[in-house]
């Protein structure tokens, strides 16, 4: 039943209007807990995307430029994964409604990657800080340019550490609540999974339900790519 409640109007919320989604005649299939799913899926996988490649950049030029004001930059990188999210939402809201953004995915993914890119960048500057600086200077030699070396020698190298930042980034991404519901209407699975507690009900069956169906993906992902997460969060740690 957690799947797919059979209503006649899109706005019935499972968990609270629970009786009368199941007792509504059957001429509209609504698959509320399928349809979030994929959706927080389509946004983490560009959030993902997105990150990555600002990321990848950003830190490269941290592990191996030393210009004016990187020092400041990598510590603020740092100092603003310690802002809280409450901070951040007004300003963000505001943003959001003048580019007539909210209630969209755009709304998640432009949000989502403010605060995911420091995680990436401290990740990734780890990790290109293992790497030896005699594989650019080889390939220097070869004539090889400063993108040609981080396409072509760099990023390979650093696969790992891409799939976990990667990881990482996807988890936060997947399992963010209070973004989601301010920004939007229950566009992704947390939001949705707290529609199923109100002060009037409790349904304790179809929130245990959906909440395991919810966790399938990031624990599956957990699983598959353990290893490059554990390499990743260690690196660095010896200096």
């Amino acid at each position: 039943m957690v799947l797919g409640i059979p209503i006649t109007d899109k706005n019935c919320v499972p968990g609270i209007d629970i009786k009368t989604c199941q007792t509504a005649p059957s001429n509209v299939s609504v698959n509320k807990i399928v349809d979030t799913m994929f959706n927080s899926f389509y946004v983490a996988s560009l959030v993902v995307v997105i990150t990555l490649v600002i990321s990848t950049i950003a830190a490269y030029s941290l592990s191996r430029y030393r210009f004016i004001g990187s020092n400041f930059f990598l510590n603020f990188t740092i100092l603003s994964r310690i802002v809280p999210g409450l901070v951040l939402v007004a300003p963000i809201f505001i943003f959001l409604r003048v580019l007539d953004l909210l209630n969209t995915p755009w709304a998640l993914i432009i949000s989502y990657t403010s605060f995911t890119l420091p995680l990436a960048i401290i990740i990734l500057k780890n990790y290109f800080d293992q790497i030896s600086i005699d594989l650019e200077e080889a390939a220097a030699l070869d004539g090889a340019g400063r993108m040609q070396t981080l396409k072509l020698i760099i990023m390979p190298v650093a696969v790992p550490g891409l799939i976990a930042a990667g990881v990482l980034v996807f988890l936060e991404s997947w399992s963010e609540f209070f973004f989601a519901l301010v920004l939007t209407d229950s566009y992704t699975v947390p939001p949705l999974l707290a529609g199923f507690l109100s002060m009037q009900t409790f349904n304790w069956t179809l929130l245990s339900a959906a909440t395991v169906i919810a966790i399938i993906p990031p624990v599956l992902l957990t699983m598959v790519f353990q290893k490059y997460i554990v390499t990743a969060l260690a690196s660095g740690t010896g200096k």
